[in-house]
């Protein structure tokens, strides 16, 4: 049984690839080629800072006119509408001005409304409209879609594989295995194992940014959200797993979407203490 480990700069993390299977060593070098390309396709079309991204003509056009969409596109979008939706708006991929603002992203040419928000986003099918102008970013779902395209794209041919996108992360073999979280106040290094609960998993964190700087932007109120928690949420695939880490952290409801998605939180209390919800 052959193994390779790999490493790359990509999505503004760094991005590891583990495969293991009885291919050839040339082979598997293949694989993670495959994998690294993946992961650059949908950075290049969902980058807010790309200004020639798909991301970057919807924010510029959508609201002068209806603009088809890739087909990758169209499931990243219909996913986040459809929590916004569930989570009465505490999701909303909206609030990139508020981001703008605060220096988390870069200054764009074209404005939006304050009080736009995910309800003017008008979706049918592979067709977007903005009632009136926003700005998406996708920074808090479109990295866990990468990781999904990449291990798809490699899964059947392997015995296992896990990719790691700066802890967005998506593993076959994943009963029985550990992970690592962050701690609040742990430092470099540190770190809580505990044990895998689905084949992908998300940790973000309030409290990795500088006091008052939180880059998870509360829908209701337009403010950054600090929190002394870390949050990870295991689910079926990264995309919901990195999306529901944002909802969790905001939504009253959280715990009944969890379940309709089948997917699970766990929460790393300030103490160390761990806080579980399904």
């Amino acid at each position: 049984m052959q193994t390779i480990k790999r490493c790359k700069p990509l999505l503004g993390t760094y991005v590891s690839v583990h495969i293991r299977s009885d291919e050839k060593s040339a082979t598997l070098m293949e694989l993670t080629r495959d994998v690294f390309s993946e992961i650059e396709e949908i950075e290049k079309s969902m980058s807010f800072h790309d200004p020639e991204s798909e991301l970057s003509y919807l924010n510029q056009h959508a609201a002068d006119h209806p603009c088809e969409l890739s087909e990758d596109m169209a499931t990243v979008l219909t996913t986040a509408l459809t929590l916004s939706r569930l989570s009465r708006g505490r999701y909303d991929i909206s609030v990139a001005p508020q981001l703008i603002k605060n220096g988390h992203l870069p200054e764009i040419p074209h404005a939006a409304l304050a009080t736009a928000c995910w309800r003017d986003i008008e979706l049918s099918e592979n067709v977007i409209r903005f009632a009136r102008p926003l700005i998406l970013d996708l920074g808090g779902i479109a990295k866990g879609y990468a990781v999904d395209r990449a291990f798809l794209a490699v899964c059947e041919q392997v015995e296992e594989v896990v990719i790691n996108a700066g802890g967005d992360l998506r593993m076959k073999q994943w009963r029985g295995e550990q992970l690592e979280i962050k701690t609040p106040g742990c430092g470099e290094g540190g770190g809580l194992k505990v044990a895998m609960q689905e084949t992908a998993v998300a940790t973000t964190a309030a409290y990795y940014m500088e006091a008052g700087t939180s880059n998870i932007i509360d829908p209701a109120t337009r403010r950054p959200l600090v929190d002394g928690r870390s949050v990870s949420v295991f689910a079926p695939s990264c995309c919901l797993a990195d999306a529901l880490t944002k909802l969790v952290l905001l939504a009253d409801n959280a715990a009944e979407i969890l379940g309709s998605m089948g997917a699970s939180a766990l929460f790393v209390e300030q103490d160390g203490s761990l806080k579980h919800l399904a």
